[in-house]
């Protein structure tokens, strides 16, 4: 039975690994960096090893130019299967530094067990062969720090993908927002405004400003304190408030009849706050008034 070392940090990836060698009949030992794996490999040598390359303590990187430097271990085939270190120049490194294989991960189990079974038939009872033209320490150093440079070089083009779709959602959202016709409100669970839609100069007719109503009372702008007290009864008993009748009051005591929906949510601060829709519905209930004189 063919003995396999897996090098991998990930619990969930390692167990994964593990179980599809054992289940194809291999015995298997684990380990979660590059320092438990030589120390394993000493105690009780494998005919393989598998390893990861981005692992904590020591890399894969490093435990391959460790392993070819350890007189009985390099003669054991070194496979690298890796999802991070991915360009041509990281499968050039380790091949330079005496791996016989860079397997990129995921792969089909059958073709990783097909590579596995390759290396193993290819190199038993024979040493691993030697890099074509073996590293000096300082090369070996060098050709590392460039691969960890070009990860973190990956990583930054990842974050500045990342933070534009995020750019482009956000500017999305702020389209969809501003182009309700009704005023978007949200207030904290004390009734402080905290965010309102421009849509407010709209509905008072010039009279008030979304950045003027920041940090002030929403209560402020109910006629009647009473309908804002049955809106948060209804919130707080049903989780939600739909299409209520109020009175909004304009800044020269002008009443514009609206019709609000509130509802408890959460942000991404997980902070609980109210968040809420205000309508005018002044064409509605002067049609309503003209049926009944009709």
């Amino acid at each position: 039975m063919d003995h396999v070392l897996i090098v991998e940090d990930h619990e969930e990836n390692r167990n994964l690994l593990k179980m599809l060698l054992e289940v194809n009949g291999y015995r298997v030992t684990a380990a979660g960096d590059g320092l438990e794996a030589l120390a394993a490999a000493r105690r009780v040598p494998p005919d393989v090893i598998v390893s990861d390359v981005l692992m904590p303590k020591m890399d894969g990187f490093a435990l391959c130019g460790a392993w070819m430097q350890d007189t009985a271990l390099r003669a054991i085939p070194f496979i690298f299967y890796s999802a991070t270190y991915v360009r041509p120049e990281d499968e050039q490194f380790a091949l330079a530094l005496g791996a016989v294989r860079y397997m990129i991960k995921p792969q089909e189990a059958k073709v990783f067990l097909a590579e596995l079974g390759a290396v193993l038939q290819q190199w038993a009872g024979r040493p691993a062969p030697a890099p074509a033209a073996p590293l000096d320490d300082a090369t070996a150093r060098a050709m590392h720090e460039l691969a960890l440079a070009r990860k973190l070089e990956d990583k930054m083009l990842q974050l500045e993908a990342a933070n534009r779709r995020l750019r482009e959602s956000e500017a999305k959202y702020r389209r969809v927002y501003d182009s309700l016709q009704d005023v978007y409100i949200e207030a904290s669970l004390d009734g402080t405004i905290l965010e309102i839609g421009a849509q407010i100069a709209v509905l008072s007719k010039g009279q008030f400003k979304s950045e003027n109503l920041i940090g002030t009372a929403v209560t402020a702008l109910y006629a009647d304190p009473v309908q804002g007290n049955a809106i948060w009864e209804a919130v707080k008993q049903r989780g939600r408030a739909i299409d209520m009748d109020v009175s909004f009051r304009n800044r020269d005591g002008s009443i514009v009849p609206c019709s609000v929906s509130a509802t408890i949510v959460r942000g991404t601060d997980n902070e609980a706050r109210i968040v809420a829709t205000w309508r005018d519905i002044s064409r509605r209930k002067q049609a309503e008034l003209g049926s009944i004189g009709a």
